[in-house]
C-alpha cells in the first residue's frame, strides 16, 4: 500500500484543489483527503485491536479505508448487503472493538463497541501530524458469504495488495485524464482495489452513485443509466447481471463514447453478452478473480479481448491446471482464513477451468458440478450463462430436484421470460444438459442473491425442491435414464 499514500501525497502538493473524489453529498480535493485521512489516522492511534468500517460508501468510505490503512490498523468492512446476523458474526469473529461509521445507533446494542466519526476533528498546526509515511503492516479482512452464509474473512495485508495494484495499474493503464464511475459496493475487495487505490495511484478521479449501486440489488437500472450518461466515465467496473440490464435500457443507443474501460467480474459473463456489450459502444472486459487470491487472477486487455475467456495471468501469478482446478500461485496469494491456519503457497481455487492458448477459461465451481442419474457431469454455470445474456434474467441456477432427479432451472427475474425464450437460449445445449422445467422468481427473495449478483446455491437447492416448476420440455434422457 505504500505506493497509494506516496500518490496520496504527491497529488496533495502538486495539484492539491483537483478533485479526487465525488459522492452523492459533494467532492473532495486531494489536498482535503490527505488531511481528513491523517486526522482520522491520529485519531485512530489510541485504537487497540481491529477497526470495522460500517459505512455504506461513498467519501467518507474512502477516508476511513485509507486512515486504519495508515495507522497500521487491520481493518474488517461490513458489507451494508450483509444481514445483520451476518455482520454480527463478523463483529465477534473478527473481535472488532471499534466501528468508524455515522450511523451509531445501528450498533446501540453493542455498548462494548467504541464508536468514531469518519469525520474525525481537524487536527491544529501545532498537533497536526501532517501525512504521515505509512510504515505497512496493516491488513483487511475480507469477509466472503460463503455457501452456507456464515461469513469467513480472508486476511490480506501489503504484500497481496501492493502485487495487485501494481499488476492491474499495467492493465488498465489509468491516469490523471480519467474518471472512473464506482458502482459495486465498497465493501468489496475488488471495488476497493479499482475504485479507491487504483485512481489515487494514477491520480484519477472516482465518482461515486449510491442509487446506481442499488441496481446490483433489483433496484431500478435508469439512475445507472443516467450516471453514465451525464457522468461520462472513462472506466468502471460492472457484474454481469447490471451489465445485461444496461445493455438492454440503451435499446440500441450508444453508450458514452468517453468509455474506454470497463471491467466484468464476480460471475461469468456469456460471449453473447460481451459482443451485446461491445455492439453498443461498451467497452467491456472480461476477468476472473476470487478474495482468496486479492481479488484478480486473470484479465483481458484493451486491444486484445477475447470474449469466451477470462484473459491472461495477471504479470507476477502462476496458474496451473490440477485435474482441471484451478491452482494459483504467486504474491496475491491470501495470508490465510482468520482464526484458521496459513494458506499454502498454491492456492487451489476451486474452479474448473482450461487455457485457449495463453488465456485462461472458467468452466465453473468444483463443489457446484451436478451428476445426474446417468452419470453426466454438468457444469451449471454452462446453462445459467445462457439465460443470463436475457437482461430480464438478473442471475439463474441449475439445479437437481430431489424428488425425481429432473434438471431444474432457477430464474430471478426483473420480468416475465417466456418458455419459448428459455428455450431458445438453451436450444444448442446436449439433451442432456437442458433442464426440463423452470422456476420464477425476484431479485427480493431474501437470502438468494451474493452482490456480485451470483447465486446462494444452498438458497436455490432449497427453492428447486420445494417450489412447483413450470414444464420446459419433455425430460432428456439423463432424467429418463
Amino acid at each position: 500500500m505504500k505506493q497509494v499514500f506516496d500518490a496520496l501525497e504527491r497529488h496533495a502538493h502538486s495539484r492539491p484543489d483537483a478533485i479526487a473524489f465525488e459522492d452523492d453529498s459533494g467532492q473532495i480535493s486531494w489536498q482535503e483527503l490527505s488531511e481528513r485521512v491523517e486526522n482520522l489516522a491520529c485519531a485512530l492511534d489510541g485504537i487497540v485491536g481491529p477497526v470495522a468500517i460500517g459505512l455504506a460508501g461513498g467519501i467518507d468510505y474512502v477516508v476511513a479505508d485509507l486512515a486504519a490503512t495508515l495507522s497500521g490498523k487491520r481493518q474488517v468492512p461490513l458489507p451494508f448487503f450483509f444481514s445483520t446476523a451476518q455482520n454480527a458474526h463478523v463483529l465477534m469473529d473478527a473481535k472488532v472493538g471499534c466501528v468508524i461509521t455515522n450511523t451509531p445507533e445501528l450498533f446501540s446494542a453493542l455498548p462494548h463497541l467504541k464508536l468514531l466519526s469518519p469525520a474525525a476533528p481537524a487536527a491544529t498546526p501545532s498537533t497536526g501530524c501532517g501525512l504521515r509515511a505509512y510504515n505497512g503492516g496493516a491488513e483487511r479482512i475480507i469477509y466472503t458469504s460463503g455457501s452456507s452464509g456464515t461469513p469467513k474473512g480472508v486476511v490480506l495485508g501489503d504484500r497481496q495488495l501492493q502485487a495487485s495494484i501494481s499488476a492491474l495499474s499495467q492493465v488498465i493503464a489509468a491516469d490523471e485524464t480519467d474518471t472512473h464511475l464506482s458502482i459495486l459496493p465498497l465493501a468489496q475487495l475488488l471495488e476497493q482495489i479499482c475504485g479507491i487505490f487504483l485512481p489515487i495511484v494514477a491520480g484519477a478521479k472516482t465518482v461515486f452513485r449510491f442509487e446506481a449501486t442499488k441496481a446490483l440489488f433489483g433496484a431500478p437500472i435508469a439512475p445507472l443509466v443516467a450516471a453514465f450518461e451525464t457522468l461520462r466515465p472513462t472506466t468502471s467496473l460492472l457484474a454481469p447481471a447490471v451489465l445485461g440490464r444496461w445493455v438492454s435500457a440503451l435499446a440500441g443507443r450508444a453508450a458514452p463514447d468517453s468509455l474506454r474501460f470497463v471491467a466484468v467480474g464476480g460471475a461469468s459473463s456469456s460471449p453473447s453478452l460481451i459482443h451485446a456489450a461491445q455492439d453498443v459502444g461498451i467497452p467491456v472486459h472480461e476477468g476472473y478473480g476470487l478474495s482468496e487470491c486479492c481479488a484478480v487472477v486473470a484479465m483481458n486487455r484493451p486491444g486484445d479481448n477475447h470474449p469466451g475467456t477470462v484473459g491472461p495471468v495477471l504479470d507476477g501469478l502462476a496458474v496451473s491446471l490440477d485435474n482441471g482446478e484451478i491452482v494459483v500461485s504467486g504474491p496475491t496469494v491470501m495470508t490465510g482464513y482468520l482464526n484458521g491456519d496459513g494458506a499454502p503457497d498454491v492456492w487451489h481455487t476451486g474452479d474448473l477451468g482450461h487455457f485457449d492458448g495463453d488465456r485462461l477459461v472458467v468452466d465453473g465451481r468444483k463443489d457446484a458440478l451436478l451428476v445426474t442419474s446417468a452419470g453426466r457431469n454438468i457444469s451449471p454455470e454452462w446453462v445459467e450463462q445462457r439465460v443470463n445474456s436475457d437482461p430480464r434474467v438478473v442471475s439463474s441456477a441449475l439445479g437437481l430436484r430431489q424428488s425425481d432427479g429432473a434438471l431444474i432451472l432457477l430464474l430471478v427475474v426483473a420480468a416475465a421470460v417466456p418458455a419459448a425464450d428459455i428455450l431458445g437460449y438453451l436450444s444448442d445445449l446436449p439433451s442432456y444438459a437442458r433442464p426440463s422445467a423452470f422456476i420464477t422468481t425476484d431479485p427480493s427473495e431474501q437470502g438468494l442473491l451474493f452482490a456480485a449478483g451470483t447465486p446462494n446455491r444452498a438458497v436455490a437447492a432449497s427453492l428447486i425442491n420445494t417450489r412447483a416448476a413450470q414444464q420446459l420440455e419433455p425430460a432428456p434422457e439423463s432424467i429418463a435414464s
